[in-house]
This record gives structure tokens, C-alpha cells and sequence, in this order.
């Protein structure tokens, strides 16, 4: 290759030309990287230095001009050399400028969006700019940072601003959706009452007022909004069916007052007004009630419906089960306190009008048929029971010796007078003997005293009835 300027032969691989320093352009098909042309210059610089003093010594010392053309070549070349070496360092700091201000640049993206991450989800930043932007009136942004921050926490405070936030927008229904759900988790906040009270008042939605209400149960709500809604009447029971039930108690919150009715229709402020506690027959009961309050707001109607069953009571437990004894017990029965037991010996079927039972009884000799009821407070009679004994003693005395030994005994004290008769009927038996117990009769009706005569020894007593004791004559 020959240089453009002075005609000189160039090596290859040359940039610059070793007479004259011309820098060598070249147009190539291919790319050449920048550390290629680097150490391309750099080797052109230590190869073309040998190749000039490989010329003769005769040429570069005798020839003056040879010696003057190869010390303008040397000249050359070193500024042109000079020159390549300062712009390489030229590049060499643009790159590292650009690659600093990269990684400058790089840091700073890193450090903000990590902080812009750490703020996207720390609640406290959010609920700032949500506040920020609902106090701005720019609603939309608010409810957007606001649906967003409720997603990173369930605080109160949170719900609030978003409910806040969608009445501004006037998006009264998303409001109310958002306080509702905040009462399930703070009933006890009337504020978030207000705020669904504004918002119905602001739909003209008085029937959601009501409904809120009536479903909450906090009954001083009713008071606090008074002048909107007036909470319906509540039942002491609910309906259903029951035995015997206590009378129905009403209530309501505040001064006003309660009509009801008992035949299913409709009460009004003319209806039964409520002075006490409401008594139920007996099959299906229907009341109905409302309340008023002071401000002459009616409340719904509310209605419960009772069947009435009343209490049949359980037949009397027998003391003594149906048997053949030897050895005599009292005959009777146990009942609840409450009721009231009534008994036939003749094998009939007892009624109010029959003997009330009292205590246990003396068990007659022979057989015998008890047969017993219970009666409750409202007249209801239990099925009867009946027991049938066979009282059959292992005796000494015969039951007319009995009888005459009595008959006799008082005879002789002086205390039989004519007319009366002794029969012995009963049979007794105490810790240590067993007796036949003897009435006395006045022509035929019994005189009220009572003898027991031993039937191993035929020892005479006189037997006290109510205290169920034998004592000697």
C-alpha cells in the first residue's frame, strides 16, 4: 500500500505512514473493535521504529538528505503517534464516564424502588396518602389508595377513610358495603351508624334505616334515631309450642307505647294497648304487636304464634306394688307437690269428687283394690293406677277373738256403752309385732278409735291412727 501523500511503500497492518506520519483511512467490510485498533496502533508504533534504522548506515549517515527526510519522518510519526495516543485516552474516559453515570444511575434506581416498594406496602404510608388525597378532594385516587390499603390490613381506620372517601364520590351503596362490613367487626361503634344512617338519608332510603335498626342489637339505637325508625315490640318468648307457658311479657325501648292483638289481624293505635303480662289459652295463640314511640313513629308489626298443650300429670307412683303379703305395709302412692291425688278402694275409677289421698294407709286384711289419680292445677287428671293386695297373716288369735278381747277390755273398764261394735279390719305391723288393728262403730258408722290386739300373744293396745303407734291400755 502506498500513502496518499508522499508515495511511500506502507507495511501492512501500518495506520500511519513511516516517512511521512500520514494516519491511514481505511474502509473495511467488517467491524474492528476498539481494543483491536488500540493494539493495532500500539504494535504499528513498535514495528515501524526497527524497519527505519534497518536502513543502511551508509544511507543515513552520508546521504544528508536521506538523513534529513528521516529525521522529518521520525518527527512526524511521534506527533502522529502522540496525537493517537492522547485520543485513545480520550476514549478511554468517555467510557468510563458513561459506565459511572450507568451505575450511578443504576444505584439511584435501585435505592428508589426499593423505597417505593417498601412504601407500597407499609399501611401507615398508604393510609397517609389515601388521607392526603381524600382531604384534597381528589375521591377517586383516595378510594383507589384506599381499596388498595385496605388489602394490606383490617383496621378500623382504614375501612372508615374508604367509606369516607366513596361518600365524597357520592358512591353511597360502596360506602354502606364498606361500614357494613366494619360492624361485623366493631358493633359497638355508633359512628359507623351514622355514617350508614347519612348514607340512607342520602339515597331517601328510609326503609334501610329501618332495616338497620331493627337488626342491630343495640336497643338504644332506637332512641339515637328516633326520628327515623321506631323498633319493633320484643316478645318475652318465642313462638312455638309449649306446655303450660308463663303469659307473653312485651317490651320496647323509650316512652312510647304497645298495641297488640290476639286474633292474627293487624294492630293499630286502636287496638288492646299493652298494660302487663298476656295470658294463653290453651291450642294456638296469635299476637301481634307494634310500638310508637314518642315522636309517633310505628314500628313493624312483629307476630308470634304459640300452641298451647297443657300439662297432662304422670299417674302417682305406687309405695307398695300389687302382691299376697303376710306381714302387713302401709298403702300409698308419692305426686309432685303440686298435685292432687285422689283414690277409690272399691275398684273405681277416682274422680275430684273421691277421697283425697293424705298419707299412707293401714292395708286391710284379705283383699284388697287402691286405685289412685293426680290432678294438676288446671283440672287435667292423670291416667289412674291400681293396686291390688291379698294381705294374708300368719295368726294365733283368730280375728273374732280379737274383736271379743277388745269388746271385753272395755267392758270391764267401763268404757262400752250399748250400741257399739268392734271390727277388725286392718292389719299393722312395728319394728317387733305384727296386730290387727280393730275399729269401733256407732251403729255403722266408726267412732274414730282405733284398738291392736297381738296376733301371736293376743296383747291389747290402743292404736293412734295419725301417728301409726300402739299403746298399752
Amino acid at each position: 500500500m502506498q500513502c496518499k501523500v508522499c508515495n511511500a511503500f506502507i507495511p501492512e497492518g501500518y495506520m500511519y505512514c513511516p516517512v511521512c506520519g500520514e494516519e491511514i483511512i481505511i474502509v473495511s467490510d467488517f467491524e474492528i473493535k476498539l481494543e483491536d485498533n488500540i493494539d493495532m496502533a500500539a504494535l504499528a508504533k513498535t514495528n515501524e521504529l526497527p524497519d527505519l534504522k534497518g536502513l543502511s548506515t551508509k544511507e543515513s549517515t552520508t546521504d544528508p538528505k536521506k538523513r534529513a527526510e528521516q529525521s522529518d519522518a521520525h518527527t512526524k510519526y511521534d506527533n502522529k503517534a502522540g496525537n493517537r495516543s492522547g485520543k485513545t485516552i480520550a476514549i478511554d474516559r468517555k467510557w468510563l464516564i458513561l459506565f459511572g453515570v450507568l451505575g450511578a444511575l443504576f444505584l439511584f434506581g435501585c435505592i428508589f424502588g426499593g423505597l417505593s416498594i417498601s412504601r407500597y406496602f407499609s399501611y401507615e404510608y398508604q393510609y397517609s396518602k389515601a388521607l392526603r388525597e381524600y382531604e384534597s378532594g381528589d375521591y377517586k385516587k383516595a378510594i383507589k389508595t384506599g381499596k388498595h390499603l385496605n388489602s394490606l390490613g383490617n383496621d378500623e381506620k382504614g375501612k372508615m377513610l374508604l367509606a369516607d372517601s366513596y361518600i365524597g364520590d357520592h358512591n353511597y351503596d360502596a360506602a354502606i358495603a364498606v361500614l357494613y362490613d366494619a360492624l361485623d367487626d366493631y358493633p359497638q361503634d355508633v359512628t359507623l351508624y351514622d355514617r350508614i344512617v347519612d348514607c340512607y338519608k342520602a339515597e331517601n332510603n328510609s326503609a334501610g334505616i329501618h332495616e338497620l335498626i331493627n337488626n342491630s342489637k343495640d336497643s338504644t339505637l332506637a332512641l339515637r334515631y328516633s326520628d327515623y325508625v321506631s323498633i319493633s315490640p320484643t316478645f318475652s318468648l318465642e313462638s312455638g309450642t309449649y306446655v303450660e307457658p308463663d303469659p307473653i311479657k312485651l317490651s320496647a325501648p323509650g316512652e312510647g307505647k304497645i298495641f297488640y292483638t290476639v286474633d292474627g289481624s293487624k294492630p293499630t293505635e286502636e287496638s288492646l294497648a299493652y298494660m302487663g303480662p298476656i295470658p294463653l289459652e290453651t291450642g294456638k295463640n296469635v299476637i301481634s304487636a307494634i310500638y310508637i314511640n314518642e315522636k309517633g313513629i310505628v314500628s313493624d308489626v312483629v307476630t308470634n304464634t304459640y300452641n298451647v298443650e297443657l300439662d297432662i300429670p304422670d299417674p302417682p307412683e305406687l309405695l307398695v306394688e300389687p302382691q299376697t303379703l303376710s306381714v302387713p305395709e302401709l298403702v300409698g302412692v308419692t305426686a309432685p307437690e303440686d298435685k292432687t291425688v285422689y283414690y277409690t278402694t272399691d275398684g273405681s275409677v277416682p274422680t275430684t269428687d273421691s277421697k283425697e289421698y293424705l298419707e299412707p294407709m293401714l292395708m286391710p286384711l284379705g283383699k284388697s283394690t287402691f286405685t289412685f289419680i293426680c290432678v294438676n292445677s288446671n283440672g287435667l287428671i292423670s291416667d289412674p293406677v291400681a293396686a291390688n293386695y291379698n294381705l294374708n297373716m300368719n295368726v294365733a288369735i283368730a280375728k273374732d277373738m280379737a274383736e271379743y278381747a277388745i269388746s271385753y277390755q272395755l267392758l270391764s273398764t267401763g268404757e262400752v256403752t250399748v250400741g257399739k261394735s268392734y271390727k277388725a279390719e286392718y292389719g299393722f305391723a312395728d319394728s317387733s309385732r305384727i296386730y290387727y288393728i280393730i275399729n269401733e262403730y256407732n251403729g255403722t258408722s266408726p267412732t274414730g278409735r282405733m284398738f291392736a290386739v297381738d296376733i301371736k300373744s293376743g296383747e291389747l293396745f290402743k292404736f293412734n291412727k295419725e301417728e301409726k303407734k300402739c299403746t298399752r291400755f
